[in-house]
């Protein structure tokens, strides 16, 4: 949900969004709020926003559930509400394959934390770069098939990291509205003056911005992700190339969501749209299909042994430790190797798309594992999240700003771990609300009217 912020606070609104938008206070109502003690706005968002969630029963649901052993495709959860534990189906998991769980991944972990400890307090210049470190980079470099690669402790720090390094006060830098948060803060962070945030996926508005006329000494940046990560779907790489290449720019993109997921080799949007090598600067997450932390570059050799000294997001922190670096090293070669976690995977995503659509939902497209229902208000958004609590199904709520208002969603993370059961009773509960509440068979514009009628006594 919190994802849209950084873009927000530079006073960008969300599509659609207009001053007099009618709509629940959001978070940014209390980022925003004036007062010379910085914590009156933190006294505000927790006497209103906070306590008014945990009257209508939504944030012990939502946001603050303690999770009983291991995340997968069924977790238990401890339900403050009804004071027992519990087991819930989770869509919830960004470990799209499981890997989190997977023998040779734990084997390999167990091994290098046996050998050289449990961290590696250490910066990667000094005695950082074990030789766990060394093989993950030339892992990932032989994933990508790239030259050169550098590890990060988060993927936000990769982003943050690297943004913050390449651009310069007076450089362009242009992102999609629907980028993460570590490209946004990224960008933010470096200071450029001339920056631009282009509507969703709208290459025309992002070539003509980047036609007009700069002195010859600025550098221009354009950043996206692969696969966006809050409705699923893909970046047009081949238009994006066209547009750098026509314009002088550079290309950064996010592969988070991507890597070990699409393409006929899992290898993200080069191996989805044929163009090996396309991308600049390509960055990656350990935290989705791989299943750890972290996160990481790839770029030509020169920029790689530029950013180990300044990208301070790596430079001034710890490295990674040996055993997370094995784990991901045997994990990348799942990923060559083991190619039916990936297809079990796309069997569940596109078995429960359709199953979605027939029980009258408003459902994304099946071109990720990031499936989405539109719910509209957000009203209706509360009322459906504490149902499917209660009926034990785990998801992803999503309102303003994260996407503009009364466009609402529910957001579905599926994996390969899921059963036909998992799904089925998904689909089920869904479609029993959608029912219920009179908007199976709707269209959004239905949707949105019936969940501002809602009357106030649902929400509670």
């Amino acid at each position: 949900m919190l994802h849209q912020v950084s873009v927000e606070r530079e006073g960008t609104e969300a599509p659609g969004a207009t001053a007099a938008a009618s709509r629940e206070p959001s978070i940014l109502d209390y980022y925003r709020r004036d007062d010379p003690d910085l914590f009156a706005k933190c006294r505000a968002f927790s006497s209103e926003a906070v306590q008014g969630m945990r009257e209508r029963g939504l944030w012990e649901r939502l946001y603050r559930v303690t999770v009983i052993g291991g995340l997968d495709h069924r977790i238990r959860v401890f339900n403050p509400v009804r004071g027992r534990e519990e087991e819930m189906v989770c869509f919830d998991s960004n470990s799209y394959l499981g890997l989190h769980r997977h023998p040779r991944v734990l084997e390999a972990a167990a091994a290098a934390m046996a050998e050289v400890g449990y961290g590696t307090p250490s910066a990667q210049v000094l005695c950082g770069t074990n030789r766990h470190l060394r093989e993950l980079e030339e892992a990932i470099c032989r994933f990508h098939g790239r030259e050169a690669a550098m590890v990060f402790p988060t993927g936000y720090g990769a982003n943050v990291g690297t943004l913050t390094a390449l651009l310069r006060r007076d450089d362009l830098a242009a992102r999609d509205r629907f980028c993460h948060a570590s490209i946004h803060d990224g960008i933010k962070a470096a200071g450029t003056r001339h920056g631009f945030v282009y509507p969703h996926r709208d290459l025309a508005a992002l070539d003509a911005w980047l036609s007009r006329p700069r002195d010859p000494r600025q550098g221009a940046m354009v950043a996206t992700d692969g696969v966006f990560s809050m409705h699923g779907d893909l970046a047009d790489l081949p238009g994006l190339v066209a547009v750098a290449r026509r314009r002088g720019a550079r290309l950064l993109v996010d592969e988070a969501h991507s890597t070990g997921i699409v393409g006929p080799h899992g290898r993200g949007l080069e191996d989805h749209f044929g163009l090996p090598g396309s991308i600049d600067v390509l960055v990656g997450t350990c935290s989705k299909a791989l299943g750890t932390t972290g996160g990481y570059v790839c770029a030509p050799r020169e920029v790689v042994e530029y950013l180990r000294f300044f990208a301070h997001a790596g430079l001034f922190t710890a490295a990674p430790p040996a055993h997370l670096c094995a784990g991901l090293v045997a994990a990348f070669r799942v990923l060559e190797e083991e190619p039916w976690h990936r297809e079990a995977l796309w069997r569940n995503v596109r078995a429960f798309v359709p199953a979605l659509e027939r029980a009258g939902l408003v459902v994304s497209g099946a071109g990720s594992p990031i499936v989405t229902v539109f719910v509209g208000s957000t009203r209706l958004l509360w009322a459906w999240s504490r149902r499917l609590f209660d009926a034990g199904v785990k998801c992803g709520t999503v309102a303003y700003p994260a996407v503009p208002p009364d466009e609402a969603i529910l957001r579905l993370a599926v994996n390969a771990r899921h059963t036909p059961e998992d799904l089925g009773r998904a689909v089920e509960v869904l479609g029993e609300l959608a029912a219920e509440f009179g908007v199976a068979g709707k269209t959004p514009a239905e949707i949105g009217a019936i969940g501002d009628t809602l009357p106030g006594e649902v929400l509670q």
